[in-house]
C-alpha cells in the first residue's frame, strides 16, 4: 500500500473514531473529500482487517482491531500504568468518573477510566476519539499543539454537535488562547447537551502536552461552587503524573481553588 493510500485509510479511521454513531459511505467520502469509489475500496479493505465494521446495511463504524491498536500504543509508553494511582485517588476525592485522554495521531482518545459510585454518571467509551473543537480534551490538546490547532482552524467543515458547539474560527482561536492561560479546558454542553467536561494537561519530559486528565458529569453536579474544587484536584493529579513522566517543575501548570474560581467568573461572564 502506497503512502497516499495509507494516509487515506488513517483519515477514514480517524473520521469514524469521531463519529461513533457510524457513517454512510456517501457522507464519509464527502466530508473527507474522497472519491466514492476510493472510499468504498478502502472501507472494504479495512472491514476485512476488522479495523472497520458494518453497523447496519449501509453504515460503517470503528472495528475492534482499531480500538485494540490504539490502546496498545498507549501501553507502549506506560502512561496508563503511571497515571492509574493518581486517577484512582482523584476519582475517590471528587466522586466522579476520571479518565486518561491521550493524543493519537491527529486526534484524542480515552485510554483509561476509573468509575465512581454515582447513580447517574457519564461513561465514555475507551478508545473512542473525541472532536478537537467540541470536547474539553480535544480543545485542550489543540490549544497546546500548534499542528492540531491549525487542523481545527483550517478544517473545511466543523460538525455542530449541539447549539453550544464552537464552530466559528475566531471564537475557537480565542478559546484556545484562553485555555493556555487558564491551564484547563471546559466543554459546557458542546458535545452532549447537559454534560459538562473538564480537562487538565499532562506534560511529558519534552515539555509537550500529549495527554490529559478528564472528568465529565451532568452540569448540575459541576455547579459554580463545586467546579473550582474539582478542577483544582484535577490540576494536582495532572501535575503529579507529569512529574512522574519527568516533566520539569516549571513546565507543569497547577491551579488552586481561588485561581479557578477567578477564571470561572471571567469565563461565565463572557458567555
Amino acid at each position: 500500500m502506497n503512502p497516499a493510500r495509507i494516509d487515506r485509510a488513517l483519515a477514514i479511521l480517524g473520521y469514524l473514531a469521531e463519529h461513533q454513531e457510524g457513517s454512510t459511505l456517501k457522507r464519509l467520502s464527502e466530508d473527507l473529500g474522497l472519491p466514492m469509489s476510493s472510499a468504498h475500496d478502502l472501507l472494504q479493505t479495512l472491514v476485512g482487517l476488522d479495523a472497520v465494521k458494518m453497523l447496519g446495511q449501509r453504515t460503517y463504524g470503528l472495528g475492534p482491531r482499531a480500538v485494540v491498536l490504539a490502546l496498545s500504543i498507549v501501553d507502549s509508553v506506560d502512561l496508563r500504568h503511571v497515571s492509574q494511582p493518581y486517577l484512582a485517588e482523584l476519582c475517590e476525592e471528587i466522586n466522579e468518573n476520571t479518565y486518561l485522554a491521550v493524543r493519537s495521531g491527529a486526534g484524542v482518545v480515552y485510554a483509561d477510566r476509573h468509575e465512581a459510585g454515582q447513580t447517574l454518571s457519564v461513561v465514555m467509551k475507551l478508545g473512542g476519539q473525541r472532536p478537537l473543537h467540541g470536547s474539553s480534551v480535544g480543545k485542550l490538546m489543540a490549544a497546546h499543539n500548534p499542528d492540531l490547532e491549525q487542523r481545527v482552524l483550517q478544517a473545511a467543515r466543523l460538525e455542530q454537535f449541539t447549539p453550544r458547539t464552537l464552530v466559528d474560527r475566531g471564537e475557537l482561536l480565542e478559546e484556545f488562547s484562553a485555555i493556555r492561560t487558564r491551564s484547563y479546558s471546559v466543554s459546557d454542553g458542546e458535545s452532549v447537551e447537559g454534560i459538562l467536561g473538564l480537562a487538565t494537561p499532562i506534560v511529558d519530559a519534552a515539555g509537550t502536552v500529549n495527554a490529559a486528565v478528564h472528568v465529565s458529569a451532568p452540569r448540575g453536579r459541576l455547579s459554580a461552587d463545586r467546579l473550582p474544587f474539582v478542577v483544582a484536584a484535577m490540576s494536582r493529579a495532572a501535575a503529579q503524573i507529569s512529574r512522574q513522566l519527568g516533566a520539569a517543575e516549571d513546565s507543569v501548570p497547577t491551579r488552586d481553588i481561588d485561581e479557578v474560581r477567578a477564571f470561572e467568573e471571567r469565563r461565565r461572564g463572557s458567555e
